[in-house]
């Protein structure tokens, strides 16, 4: 397609960051899967059930107890800094932080008092107690992800997120290898599940401390702009579509637990270590999509967001038809190598025990090809105010899990099965009414 010239700037800055991103995630999942090979030949696995019930369960309780701000953030912030709106930014930044801060807090004082409990009732002899508190501590650097990560994207800082997410990941790996290495030398032999789950504990914080620095020294003017009382007064104006926004937002991810990133808890619920370990390890491997999803997505919010506060729907309607057709392009290539490729990484990398994760593994790559044409939706949903829409989407497909739970169905396979029912009709329905939507606006 040709592009015109005021796309132009849109178009090279998206493929910039576009490319930085997948650079540092080329990297990251380099470094994950060598984590993945190394976990598997060395742990039980049930064991390795065990370590990844662990790093999933705060992933479910963030997305299940915390209040998600960064929609908040991309919808309202870049639109009152064109404004130069500076209290009501001060406003917006004061009560995003202290969200973050409340949610981090909660999760990680309630695993604190209840692991326990959650070890001896809702995991029944997993030993997980001591696993919980070791990598509890990171959910309080992480559960300000949503007002950093928008912040440095919006300043157009991307490598400032990418390069903690290597540096963490390759940390982990070599406390891992350090671990292993030192307990299999020693006479006793074996591991010690305490030392992996610091690995990982370090290796998030690692992740998450720097960008939170760096963001929180870029936006340093406008937080001593006004008082607390006069920040909150200015944000009267918006204090619907603020509502509203924060409202949606947080009910999309109560009602896609199911899907992702609860599958693993539920597994764990209602399935075997077994089936977790199977289904934990075909979702290890599409993390390369999964990723590739992520950092087009994220490339592509800040550039919607500015768009739509400016009016700009026919050049919005450009940039998203151009996406399309690449996404599809690149989706379709990235399908056919990874099916090509599926079988040979689980004959010589994993043992035979987990080669029935191989099928599981190719459902899971047709639903990321398919999310990675579709989800340029999700932000543009948020821009116009249409989550509500996608919402209805995903109630759909936690109600199939709980008639699957019921019906004790639940597995690797079919938790697969839900997830390209959802990808193939419900967010391919949802996709063509917020394109009917743009459209009438670009016609407007």
């Amino acid at each position: 397609m040709r592009i015109g010239v005021d796309d132009k700037s849109i178009w090279q800055r998206f493929r910039r960051n576009v490319s930085i991103t997948l650079l540092g995630s080329g990297v990251s999942v380099a470094i994950k899967l060598g984590q993945t090979a190394l976990l598997t030949r060395l742990l039980k696995i049930d064991d390795y059930g065990r370590v990844l019930i662990v790093l999933n369960l705060f992933v479910f309780l963030d997305s299940f107890f915390g209040l998600r701000v960064a929609d908040v953030m991309f919808r309202f912030f870049q639109k009152l800094k064109d404004q130069e709106d500076a209290r009501s930014l001060n406003g917006l930044l004061i009560l995003c932080l202290g969200i973050s801060l409340a949610s981090g807090v909660l999760i990680y004082g309630g695993v604190l008092i209840l692991s326990p409990w959650l070890a001896d009732r809702v995991y029944p002899g997993l030993g997980l107690s001591p696993l919980l508190n070791i990598y509890g501590c990171t959910v309080l650097v992480s559960a300000f992800s949503g007002v950093y990560e928008p912040i440095l994207r919006i300043y157009d800082r991307f490598t400032a997120i990418v390069v903690p997410q290597v540096l963490g990941s390759l940390v982990t790996l070599l406390l891992l290898c350090a671990s292993f290495a030192t307990n299999l030398a020693s006479p006793a032999g074996g591991y010690n599940l305490k030392a992996i789950v610091a690995a990982f504990a370090i290796g998030g914080l690692v992740q998450s401390v720097p960008p939170l620095v760096q963001a929180l020294r870029v936006v340093s003017p406008y937080l001593s702009v006004a008082k607390v009382r006069e920040a909150a007064h200015s944000l009267a104006a918006h204090r619907r579509e603020l509502t509203s926004c924060l409202f949606n937002s947080n009910l999309s991810g109560y009602l896609k637990f199911a899907i992702n990133p609860g599958d693993l808890f539920i597994l764990g619920l209602f399935s075997s270590p077994s089936q977790v370990a199977l289904y934990g390890l075909a979702k290890q491997l599409t993390a390369p999509m999964a990723l590739l999803q992520t950092n087009l997505q994220t490339a592509v919010i800040p550039e919607i967001t500015s768009l739509v506060a400016r009016g700009r729907f026919a050049q919005l309607r450009r940039l998203i038809n151009r996406y399309l057709l690449s996404a599809a392009a690149l989706g379709s290539l990235l399908l056919v190598s990874a099916l090509l490729l599926g079988r040979l990484l689980f004959l010589r990398l994993f043992q035979q025990v987990y080669l029935p994760a191989l099928p599981v593994y190719y459902v899971l790559v047709v639903v990321a090809s398919l999310l990675l044409i579709f989800l340029v939706f999700r932000p543009l949903a948020v821009s116009l105010d249409l989550l509500r829409w996608h919402n209805m989407a995903l109630l759909v497909s936690a109600a199939l899990v709980i008639c699957l739970i019921i019906a004790g169905d639940l597995n690797a396979m079919t938790m697969a099965y839900i997830q390209l029912a959802e990808a193939l009709i419900l967010r391919s329905l949802f996709s063509v009414l917020v394109w009917v939507r743009l459209r009438a606006l670009a016609g407007d």
